[in-house]
C-alpha cells in the first residue's frame, strides 16, 4: 500500500504553504474546539467558518473538516498538483462534480509546522475500519512530551500509526526506524514523512520488534495497542495477546534492542487482579532485564469505566451492549479489579546487572515537556547508589529552579498561625508533598555554597539538638528529595 510518493508529496505541501495552512491559521479560523467537533461531527460551526471560500478554506474543508469541495475550487487551491494525482495516491478522489478527500491531513502546533497524515474520524453512529489510523491523540501527545530528548544515533518508533513519534524522534537521531503491523499505518506514516521532509525516518511494516531483529538505539518509544479487552478487532486498539501480556512483552524483549545507557519509553495498561498487589506484579514485568526502571501510574479506572470509554470511541451505539457485556464477562473472568495506565521508563544498565524499579501514582497533572526531569531521575538514582551517607554529607545541594513552598495558615488570636508546609515542583512531573517546619528550613539552606553536612549542622545548633541524631533521622529524607528532584546536586 503506498500513498503519494516522496515528489508528489513534496508539491502537496507546498500548496498547503501556500495556502497558510498552518495549526495557527486552522484555529484561528475553525476556533480551539475544530478537531474536537469533527470527532463528534458538529460540522456546521466549521462549514460557516470557511464559507469564504478561498484557498485555506477549501483546503480546511477537504483535508480537516472532511466535506466535499467543488471540483473547480480544489483544482485551483490544489494546482500544480492534479485531483487525479491525489486520486492515484489514495488521497482524495473526484466524485461527481466535486472533490472529496481520503484521509486526514492535519497541521499540529509548534515552530516545525508539521503536518500528519492519517485516517478520517468514523460518522457518527458508525464503527472504525479494523484497519483504522488514528490521528493525533492526547495519548500520543503525552508521550511526546515526556520522552527524554537527547541526541542519540539511532530511534526506533514502535507502531508508528501515524509517525508522530517518529517526527519527534528524527530532530535528535541521527536515523530513525518506524515501524507498525499495520501496512495502512506503514503507508501513511511514509506518507506523513514525505510531507515534513523527514528524509531520516525509514518505515518498515512487521510485527513488534521483527522489523529491527539485529539492531540496537539509543531510544525507542511505544504507543502500542494497550486496551485490556476480550476483542482483536482494532489494529490501533487491540493486541493479540491475552489481558496485559503485550506490555509485558514489550518490557521484556525492548531490552536487548537497546544501547548502553538507551531509553524505552512507552504508554502501558496493566491488570490490578484480585488478591495482588498491582506494584508487586509489575516488579515482575522487569525483573532480570538489565534495565532501571520507573513507573508512573496516571489513573486506575474500574472495568466498567475502561470498557465504555474505549466502545464509545470506537463502536456504533448498536454494538455497545453486546460488546460491553463480552467486555465486562471478561474482566470477571481475569479477575481484573482495575486497569492502570501511565507511563514505562526504562534506561539499559551499563555492564548490565539488576536494576531498580519504582513505581509512582503520578495523578496530578505533569508539565510537559517533562523529558528532561524524566532523564535526571535515572542520573540522580546513579548520584545516589555512589554516595553512602558521609558522601551525601560531604555533597554540596541546591533547590531544584521549579520547587515552591506552599504554607497553609489558619486564623489565630496572634493572627495566622502555619498548619502545613507542601513542597511543590513547578515543572516536570510536578511531585509534592507535606514537610514541617524543620525540612523546609533545611531545604532552603541548601543553595549550593556548602557541605549539606554544614547545613545539618547548623540546623541541629538553631534547634538545640544532637547533630549526630538530626543528621540520621533527616539523611534518609534529603535522599528522598534528591531522588524525586527537589534537591539537585549544585552547578560547578
Amino acid at each position: 500500500m503506498r500513498f503519494l510518493d516522496a515528489e508528489g508529496a513534496r508539491r502537496l505541501r507546498d500548496r498547503l504553504d501556500a495556502a497558510g495552512f498552518t495549526f495557527a491559521a486552522m484555529t484561528e479560523r475553525l476556533g480551539p474546539q475544530a478537531v474536537a467537533q469533527v470527532a463528534a461531527g458538529e460540522l456546521a460551526p466549521l462549514v460557516r467558518a470557511t464559507r469564504a471560500g478561498d484557498a485555506l478554506d477549501v483546503l480546511l474543508r477537504l483535508f480537516v473538516v472532511g466535506l466535499p469541495v467543488p471540483l473547480a475550487d480544489a483544482r485551483a487551491a490544489l494546482d500544480p498538483v492534479t485531483v487525479d494525482e491525489l486520486g492515484a495516491g489514495g488521497v482524495a478522489a473526484a466524485t461527481g462534480d466535486g472533490v472529496e478527500a481520503r484521509i486526514t491531513l492535519r497541521p499540529l502546533d509548534g515552530p516545525e509546522r508539521w503536518v500528519v497524515a492519517h485516517d478520517r474520524p468514523a460518522a457518527p453512529g458508525t464503527s472504525l475500519a479494523a484497519d483504522h489510523v488514528v490521528g493525533v491523540s492526547a495519548s500520543s501527545m503525552a508521550l511526546a512530551g515526556a520522552t527524554v530528548r537527547r541526541p542519540v544515533g539511532s530511534s526506533l518508533d514502535l507502531g508508528t500509526g501515524c509517525g508522530i513519534q517518529a517526527l519527534f524522534a528524527a530532530a535528535h537521531s541521527d536515523r530513525v526506524v518506524a515501524s507498525d503491523v499495520n501496512p495502512r499505518a506503514a503507508a501513511l506514516a511514509t506518507l506523513t514523512m514525505a510531507l515534513n521532509g523527514a528524509r531520516n525516518v525509514e518505515v518498515r511494516t512487521g510485527d513488534l520488534l521483527d522489523p529491527v531483529a539485529c539492531e540496537t538505539f539509543g531510544l525507542v518509544v511505544a504507543n502500542p495497542p494497550f486496551v485490556i479487552s476480550p476483542s482483536e478487532r482494532y489494529l490501533f486498539r487491540d493486541g493479540s495477546q491475552p489481558v496485559d501480556e503485550l506490555c509485558r512483552t514489550l518490557v521484556r524483549s525492548v531490552p536487548a534492542h537497546l544501547d548502553e545507557g538507551g531509553h524505552f519509553q512507552c504508554l502501558a495498561s496493566w491488570a490490578h487482579v484480585a488478591g495482588e498487589d498491582w506494584r508487586d506484579r509489575l516488579a515482575g514485568w522487569f525483573a532480570g532485564s538489565g534495565c532501571d526502571a520507573l513507573v508512573l501510574a496516571r489513573e486506575a479506572l474500574e472495568p466498567a469505566a475502561h470498557a465504555a470509554n474505549w466502545l464509545r470511541q470506537t463502536e456504533a451505539p448498536d454494538r455497545w451492549e453486546p460488546e460491553y457485556d463480552r467486555w465486562m464477562a471478561y474482566y470477571e473472568r481475569q479477575r481484573i479489579e482495575a486497569i492502570g495506565l501511565g507511563l514505562v521508563t526504562m534506561r539499559r544498565r551499563a555492564g548490565g546487572g539488576d536494576g531498580w524499579f519504582r513505581a509512582e501514582e503520578a495523578a496530578q497533572n505533569f508539565a510537559m515537556p517533562c523529558g528532561d526531569h524524566l532523564g535526571a531521575a535515572f542520573e540522580l538514582a546513579d548520584l545516589l547508589a555512589a554516595l553512602d551517607d558521609p558522601g551525601l554529607a560531604a555533597s554540596h545541594l541546591r533547590v531544584a529552579p521549579d520547587v515552591v513552598l506552599d504554607e497553609r495558615a489558619s486564623p489565630s488570636g496572634a493572627g495566622w498561625s502555619v498548619t502545613g508546609r507542601r513542597l511543590r515542583q513547578t515543572a516536570g512531573l510536578c511531585r509534592e508533598g507535606e514537610v514541617d517546619e524543620a525540612v523546609a528550613a533545611i531545604v532552603a539552606a541548601c543553595d549550593g555554597s556548602r557541605p549539606l553536612g554544614a547545613v545539618l549542622h547548623e540546623a541541629a545548633r538553631s534547634a538545640g539538638t544532637d547533630p549526630d541524631s538530626l543528621a540520621r533521622a533527616a539523611l534518609p529524607l534529603i535522599r528522598r528529595l534528591v531522588e524525586q528532584g527537589f534537591l539537585l546536586p549544585a552547578l560547578d
